[in-house]
């Protein structure tokens, strides 16, 4: 009796434990509307929440996406806020269920509620979004604002490379972001049409496709090079250096034979001076070279322009490179430490603009009272001047070939630096060229370009084929 007695206490006291214990596990802070603020955003909510009492650890949300997947998110005291997404068209009355956790993870009481969202950014990309002409393929020109996430996919109809049939060809896919944006597309020669279908899709980060939307009939606009036998290198603070060829000049190592008529001789390599290849001269280089202090810089605005005599509408300039020959150094590129000055007179930095004024333009006008905005950026190219030789735009992997014939330098292919114009459907005939900058040397900084002088041997021009 005694042992049935102590039993049956012993039992007392652990349900009495037992029930002690279950109310201390039950979770049951206050929960009501007030603590929870919804803000619609673009492609979905944010949830602002207020925290008081110090039991909860943790704020559990559960909604339904617009693709009707469960989706379970927590908060805590780190932030106050949550972003409810998931959706792309507007939305109002959402079910949401809200709840508060302990810190053993002890739920309180549940509260359904609702709330509405803007429509995402990957719907409100096609309100934005224009597809248009451009040089040998076609551009796409988007904005957005507020909350962007996902991506977007740019494709065209045109020949699968494997299957030689019609298909929809992918292009780029990126990332979406907040601001203005031209994506511009050249086609490979292959590709090329009159006219192109375009295909733009939006995808969330899980690459489920939000919106699709197809354009037909975009024009491509070819170019072709314009014959530049007429053309003008206008000179305006006299820079260029102009000599005729002198066989005998500086005893053989500064021949002279510059000007900016070479420009446009069609030379693309250095051709023209393979019949004056003999050993111990400097071969005379018919090329263009400018006097000292022709960059343009801070504090000297100097330029070239160039007129095409016609107008036209311009997509390309090329600023070609002359090979030299390994005979003997010529002494007219050379800087005051020694050397072969050459390279580093060299462009690496271009800025073109075009002459919008009504008026021609006037060479020989003050060009410090010509206003600033008859002259439109059409065009920009800069790189690091030291950056290593194999990444600069004259480099060769046969460079150590210096031509004596013209067998040796037909084997090579010519190199220029391609500056290519913003699309722009007006023709202009004046084009102002800033030099900005040269490249240095990596190994004997004497022969940098100390007296700011620029070489190029053949300028060609790319406008809209006729």
């Amino acid at each position: 009796m005694k042992k049935l007695i102590f039993f049956l206490n012993l039992m007392a006291i652990l349900c009495l434990w037992s029930c002690s214990d279950n109310d201390q596990l039950k979770f049951d802070t206050v929960i009501s509307d007030n603590m929870f603020t919804f803000t619609a955003v673009e492609g979905g909510a944010r949830l602002t929440y207020n925290l008081s009492d110090p039991r909860i650890s943790k704020v559990k949300i559960t909604y339904k996406d617009e693709y009707g997947a469960l989706i379970y998110k927590v908060g805590d005291y780190s932030v106050n806020t949550i972003l409810l997404d998931g959706f792309n068209t507007a939305q109002n009355s959402v079910p949401v269920r809200i709840s508060f956790l302990d810190r053993n993870d002890n739920e309180s009481e549940v509260r359904d509620m609702t709330f509405s969202t803007l429509s995402s950014s990957l719907y409100t990309f096609f309100d934005n979004v224009k597809v248009g002409s451009y040089w040998d393929g076609f551009q796409l020109t988007y904005e957005l604002q507020g909350e962007v996430n996902g991506s977007a996919t740019v494709y065209f109809v045109g020949e699968n490379p494997n299957t030689h049939a019609r298909d929809t060809l992918t292009l780029e896919n990126f990332q979406l972001e907040a601001g203005k944006f031209t994506k511009a597309y050249t086609l490979d020669e292959s590709q090329r049409q009159s006219n192109y279908t375009v295909v733009v899709t939006t995808e969330d980060s899980k690459q489920r496709i939000a919106r699709k939307q197809t354009w037909t009939d975009i024009v491509g606009i070819e170019r072709e090079v314009l014959p530049n036998a007429d053309f003008v290198l206008l000179d305006p603070f006299k820079l260029s250096r102009e000599e005729v060829y002198n066989p005998n000049g500086g005893s053989g190592y500064a021949p002279g034979a510059f000007g900016t008529k070479y420009l446009f001789d069609g030379d693309v390599k250095g051709t023209l001076g393979v019949q004056y290849y003999r050993p111990g001269y400097a071969t005379p280089p018919f090329t263009f070279l400018t006097k000292e202090n022709a960059l343009h810089k801070d504090g000297n605005d100097k330029y070239f322009v160039l007129d095409i005599k016609k107008p036209a509408m311009l997509g390309e300039m090329r600023f070609y490179f002359r090979y030299p020959d390994g005979f003997a150094v010529n002494r007219d590129f050379s800087e005051p430490g020694g050397g072969d000055g050459y390279y580093t007179k060299l462009p690496c930095n271009i800025t073109i603009y075009a002459w919008v004024a009504s008026e021609p333009y006037d060479p020989n006008a003050d060009q410090s009272t010509i206003p600033s905005v008859n002259w439109k950026q059409i065009g920009k190219v800069s790189q690091d001047p030291n950056v290593a030789n194999t990444e600069r735009w004259y480099y060769n992997a046969n460079m150590k070939l210096n031509p004596k014939t013209k067998a040796d330098l037909d084997a090579l292919q010519p190199r220029y630096l391609s500056v290519p114009f913003d699309f722009d459907e007006n023709q202009y005939r004046y084009y102002k060229i800033e030099f900005d900058g040269t490249y240095n040397d990596l190994i004997l900084p004497s022969n940098n370009n100390g007296k700011d002088r620029v070489t190029c041997h053949e300028l060609e021009v790319y406008a809209k084929k006729q």
